[in-house]
């Protein structure tokens, strides 16, 4: 997972706005490719009609709560299905967000149209039977499918009315996560806003807000060394994901039983070490991996600090 859409590089779905249409027919599960499954920040493609939006702003009060009330449960949670229910409904856009992550880590690569789990045999098929990290790969598909089980328990309609309130929430821009409302507003045009967001982040010094930044921090660095005011030896990959690692080091939960280490080696087939290992493993070369680190302690140093400027803001 090496894109900033999605605990973006790799850990995503498939999308479920067409999987909503899926359900109402389909009569067997899907065979998805392993690597295409997981994409932890990546929003719902929805098709729908264009009705004025009403967002719901982010309370930039609550950030500094976000990883001990949300993150961290959520990336612990044997039970997903119990964590989406607490959140979906909620008026705090982090908890919708998260609620969100719980819905996508299951649906629709872990739960079938008709509400059951689908079998270890047809998550695996197609997964290389020679590879030196197959049976590891196999257990994170058990271990995300225990999490999930309990999804299996919706009926059809409760699957279907489930499905419709993630697509609605997915177009209304309901359920993103604080770094992804700052890349909202830049990709919107307005910068003032994003950079406003971005450094609420910065300052609530929040892991779990902080590694949300990512997609903002590409998108910018991208602008910056499109208008010349940066090198174009500037690397966005790199800078967003040393956001991720530094997170892991500030206290966001990225051992290797984490919900995102799980779907880093269901999907992208690294399954060695916490979070931040599994990232440096899918770099690829040394080089890569040293610049990852050394960026990653510039980023922790200006975090820590509140030196804005360091890290380009």
């Amino acid at each position: 997972m090496m894109t900033s859409q999605r605990l973006t590089l790799a850990v995503a779905a498939l999308a479920v706005a067409l999987y909503a249409a899926y359900y109402l027919t389909a009569p067997t599960p899907p065979a998805s490719s392993p690597r295409q499954l997981f994409e932890p920040s990546m929003k719902v493609p929805v098709s729908m009609p264009e009705p004025e939006r009403d967002v719901a702003p982010i309370d930039l009060s609550q950030i500094d709560q976000a990883t001990e009330q949300m993150g961290n449960p959520l990336e612990r949670s044997e039970d997903l299905r119990a964590t989406y229910e607490q959140f979906k409904n909620s008026h705090n856009a982090i908890e919708r967000h998260t609620a969100y992550r719980a819905w996508s880590a299951c649906f629709p690569t872990l739960i079938a149209p008709q509400g059951q789990s689908i079998s270890i045999d047809i998550l695996t098929r197609s997964l290389p039977a020679n590879a030196p990290n197959a049976a590891a790969r196999v257990e994170a598909y058990r271990g995300l499918q225990a999490r999930c089980r309990n999804f299996s328990d919706m009926t059809r309609e409760q699957t279907l009315s489930a499905t419709r309130q993630q697509q609605e929430a997915s177009y209304n821009d309901a359920i993103l996560s604080p770094g992804e409302i700052a890349a909202k507003h830049l990709r919107e045009g307005d910068k003032d806003q994003a950079l406003h967001v971005a450094h609420a982040i910065v300052a609530s010094r929040d892991p779990f807000a902080i590694s949300s930044l990512r997609e903002f921090i590409n998108q910018y660095v991208v602008l910056q060394v499109d208008a010349q005011m940066v090198t174009s030896t500037e690397r966005p990959d790199l800078r967003s994901l040393a956001f991720s690692l530094a997170a892991c080091q500030m206290g966001l939960e990225c051992g290797p039983a984490s919900l995102t280490a799980l779907q880093m080696c269901a999907s992208m087939g690294e399954c060695a070490g916490g979070v931040a290992d599994r990232y440096l493993q899918a770099l690829p070369s040394q080089a890569d991996r040293d610049a990852l680190q050394t960026e990653t302690r510039r980023v922790l140093d200006a975090i820590q600090s509140g030196n804005f400027k360091a890290l380009g803001l």
